[in-house]
């Protein structure tokens, strides 16, 4: 759906209605499945070299768990949904079907978890993964232990 910029007026633009299943173009093996319609709701403000959209973005899929590798109903919901398009020098139609497109393949989890639903389900694989906890935390160093910057600094010079 094309939109053109000299048609938003300085006060926004506001657009509501539906894109088909087909907008994803996905091959039909592939880890996402879309499952109805594309729902959104944009206000679009354009200014010199930019147009920006804010609104919500909603729609059903069967995602495949990375764990199990079965499929499950993910219910994606954007309600805080926002996207910045920059312009390139005489450009006088924005997408909008892309750029919802790609901000909705985008915004679905990286690493979907059939175990990640609210409704209590385990995956029944869960128990082959493991995670570790505090990987960030890092042992302090131990006073009166091995100086090994100074060993580093020495590293280089001639002896005397």
């Amino acid at each position: 759906m094309e939109v053109f910029i000299s048609d938003i007026p300085d006060e926004g633009l506001h657009l509501e209605g539906e894109f088909p299943v087909t907008i994803f173009d996905l091959p039909p093996g592939d880890s996402i499945q879309p499952m109805g319609p594309v729902r959104y709701s944009a206000d679009i403000y354009a200014f010199e070299e930019v147009v920006v959209l804010n609104g919500s973005l909603r729609s059903p899929f069967r995602l495949q768990c990375g764990t199990c590798l079965e499929f499950f109903d993910f219910d994606a919901d954007f309600p805080d949904w926002t996207s910045e398009v920059d312009l390139e020098p005489g450009q006088r139609t924005i997408d909008l079907k892309e750029i919802i497109r790609e901000d909705f393949l985008l915004g679905l989890p990286p690493n979907p978890r059939c175990d990640d639903r609210d409704d209590g389900h385990i995956c029944p694989k869960a128990h082959f993964v493991t995670f570790a906890e505090d990987e960030d935390e890092e042992e302090p160093l131990e006073a009166g232990g091995p100086d090994i910057w100074g060993a580093l600094d020495e590293f280089g010079k001639k002896p005397n």
